[in-house]
């Protein structure tokens, strides 16, 4: 399968891919986020690798509106460093800590699983646009590889013995190659979908113009490439409220995509990028110029360096 800027993709890019490098912090990710707007609900099904290392972590994090932080949300179990002898094969895995994703088509379907006596996940996720490939691993960097794919995701969670049906638009992402840090970076990961339409737009705060640098747009059933727009956020206090998307796609079309956090998780997915998590509410043109409605978020990322420099600077502000 041929992503939306050209990059081809194999049914073998489901499974894990050999390091380029002999890097410790070289990795391997795979990442489901899942949604239940009507209780303002969103979860992570998150686990990484660093087969150089023989190790791996992440997990399964849940949150809604009535806690921010790994150990006042729903549920967080969330790993570091634990051993990993073999990695077997990705398109039919079961992690120790509970964890289970099984390709049923390549690029397109997959089954997410998950077992703890705090919370269980079983869900489908089918994807229904192709896959946006940023690149194919060879060159250093964050995004030496990156693959995003919005779908269509059905099953449940069992969240402290209570069945909570699932059927929502998300996405998914992948990615692999070294992990190095970047005490630079600021990034904006804002993204919505629903039936029939979708967007994600990258874009980087701190530079002028707060300008969107990647990311996709897909309407009446074509996909192309954002190259263009500007992103504006609202906070309240130091966290994420409303964020307003403006971008142009590779076939000139527009979108300006207005959204309303109702939610947000305090997240260090490694220990030197710190995320705002927020499940939002986005409102913006869809198919055939109809106003549209979808769900996504908006992810708020910072170097840990950078972030405790501006929550200080907010929070002890004279």
């Amino acid at each position: 399968m041929q992503g939306d800027q050209g990059v081809q993709l194999a049914p073998d890019d489901d499974n894990f891919h050999p390091p380029t490098s002999d890097d410790p912090m070289w990795s391997e990710t795979t990442w489901f986020s899942i949604s239940v707007p009507e209780r303002r609900l969103h979860a992570y099904v998150y686990p990484w690798v660093r087969p150089n290392m023989k190790m791996f972590g992440g997990g399964v994090i849940v949150w809604d509106d009535t806690g921010d932080l790994p150990w006042d949300s729903l549920h967080c179990n969330y790993q570091w460093n634990l051993p990993l002898p073999e990695l077997g094969d990705l398109r039919d895995v079961h992690f120790p800590q509970g964890i289970g994703v099984r390709c049923l088509e390549p690029l397109t379907t997959y089954q997410v699983t998950y077992d703890h006596p705090d919370c269980a996940i079983d869900v489908q996720f089918r994807a229904i646009m192709e896959p946006h490939v940023v690149g194919r691993g060879d060159p250093p960097g964050l995004f030496s590889a990156h693959v995003d794919q919005p779908g269509h995701v059905t099953g449940r969670i069992v969240l402290h013995g209570e069945e909570i049906p699932v059927d929502c638009y998300a996405i998914r992402d992948r990615s692999w190659g070294p992990r190095l840090e970047d005490k630079t970076l600021r990034m904006g990961y804002d993204h919505a979908q629903c039936a029939t339409s979708a967007f994600l737009a990258f874009s980087l705060p701190d530079a002028p113009g707060t300008p969107v640098i990647m990311g996709y747009l897909w309407r009446d059933g074509e996909a192309a490439a954002l190259v263009g727009g500007t992103r504006e956020i609202e906070r309240d206090g130091v966290a994420p409220r409303r964020v307003i998307v403006r971008a142009v796609d590779a076939r000139g079309r527009t979108i300006e995509a207005v959204g309303e956090c109702v939610n947000r998780f305090s997240f260090t997915n490694i220990p030197w990028m710190f995320n705002w998590l927020s499940l939002t509410r986005w409102e913006y043109e869809g198919s055939d110029g109809a106003a549209a409605v979808g769900w996504g978020e908006v992810q708020d990322v910072w170097h840990t360096d950078k972030y405790r420099a501006f929550a200080r600077s907010v929070r002890y502000a004279s």
